[in-house]
């Protein structure tokens, strides 16, 4: 199976793909590790560019975002994440990430508690102390699920906000209906505001359906971005969804979008509306090669002596592998696998997933399925060295 007409172009990648990836590592280490695919884009993504700059303008565009793209996230909302969304409440920004710190610099205040997953990206935590917020920790159970039991506990007079990554990363966990309307319901309750990181929402597998916090009344702001499902992240173009048209509006004001300091480029915008309307056979192909890729890898790396992947991910294309019953921390497992295997992995230190990642490794798995294979296979006959 391939997802397009064309192969990766690895010395294309090794001048261009950065983030730790192929252009940030020695030539012949294989990078599993920020989870940027190397696959080649739709091909409608890349002739719908073509399209646009034919005509040599290059303009700014409406502060809010092109009307075409507002109206395509609202309907990728409504077809594919159980989320009726007006286009009124979209708006278009520089990547998911600068939208997650836009939105927490428009919720928060400083003193403001915000309660964050753990083990979760860095970013949702990163966004919350730029605002000024202080973090409190909501673990995940023993089935690496985080419950509205543990949420509960959480709350203080002090909490202002719920920032979640849905579906998250790393551990590929996936809310159904009834949690997600259960912490909604929750977070009305309390008078909380609900950050959702939904970045990962493209990349669903074993056909599992999805349910946005887009689609329930409340104080709910979601960061969506086409990095993952359609491999846009060099072109940085995300959205915010805000709770509705009025408080969409305000947030563009107090941001500064009105006044373009804030806003995302118009031929992202052009990609991300070819890639939503047009690119959906390229993403099926993509979700059944991440699945394989899951897959094999998952059976694997648990083969490994001291290696332990409980469940399989229902979302994301990563594993994040249990390497304590190796002996060794995740830093310097890591540091040995590049040494004896010529693969990098990302530890999951504090910095990167937070305190409950430690003693684990994250490895991305969008790539070809020989470059996969063959860096499973460099792990497994090194492994006695790497574990020595």
């Amino acid at each position: 199976m391939t997802i397009d007409a064309t192969q990766p172009d690895f010395d294309v990648l090794r001048e261009r793909a950065y983030n730790l990836r192929w252009a940030s590592v020695d030539p012949d280490v294989i990078p599993l590790t920020a989870a940027d695919p190397d696959l080649p884009v739709a091909s409608v993504i890349t002739a719908a560019i073509a399209d646009y700059v034919r005509a040599p303008h290059l303009c700014y565009g409406p502060a809010l975002g092109l009307p075409a793209f507002r109206a395509a996230i609202a309907r990728h909302f409504a077809q594919e994440k159980n989320a009726l969304v007006h286009a009124d409440r979209v708006i278009a920004t520089n990547s998911a990430a600068s939208a997650l710190a836009l939105v927490a610099r428009q919720v928060l205040r400083a003193g403001d508690e915000v309660i964050v997953q753990d083990p979760v990206d860095f970013l949702l935590g990163e966004s919350a102390r730029r605002a000024g917020a202080t973090l409190r920790e909501w673990r995940a159970d023993e089935h690496g699920r985080f419950t509205i039991e543990a949420l509960r506990a959480l709350v203080t007079p002090a909490t202002r906000a719920i920032s979640v990554c849905h579906p998250h990363n790393p551990l590929g966990t996936l809310w159904t209906r009834d949690e997600v309307q259960a912490i909604s319901a929750f977070a009305r309750e309390r008078g909380l505001t609900v950050i959702s990181d939904e970045v990962w929402s493209d990349v669903l597998l074993d056909g599992a359906p999805f349910h946005s916090f887009a689609g329930e009344s409340g104080e709910h702001w979601i960061v969506y971005g086409l990095s993952k499902g359609f491999g846009l992240a060099g072109l940085r173009i995300g959205a915010v969804v805000a709770p509705d048209a009025a408080r969409a509006e305000a947030f563009a004001a107090a941001q500064g979008f009105h006044h373009t300091i804030e806003g995302a480029a118009t031929l992202s915008q052009v990609a991300a509306v070819a890639a939503l309307e047009h690119a959906h056979a390229w993403r099926s192909d993509f979700l059944v090669h991440c699945q394989a890729q899951r897959d094999l890898a998952f059976t694997r790396l648990n083969a490994l002596k001291g290696v332990r992947i409980a469940r399989k991910p229902q979302a994301t294309f990563v594993l994040f592998a249990d390497i304590r019953a190796t002996g060794l921390n995740e830093e310097e497992l890591g540091q040995r696998i590049e040494r004896f295997a010529r693969v990098r992995v990302v530890p999951g230190s504090p910095r990167w997933f937070g305190a409950e990642a430690a003693g684990h490794i994250r490895l991305s798995l969008a790539t070809t399925h020989a470059v996969l294979d063959e860096a499973l296979t460099r792990l497994e006959r090194a492994w006695s060295a790497i574990t020595a």
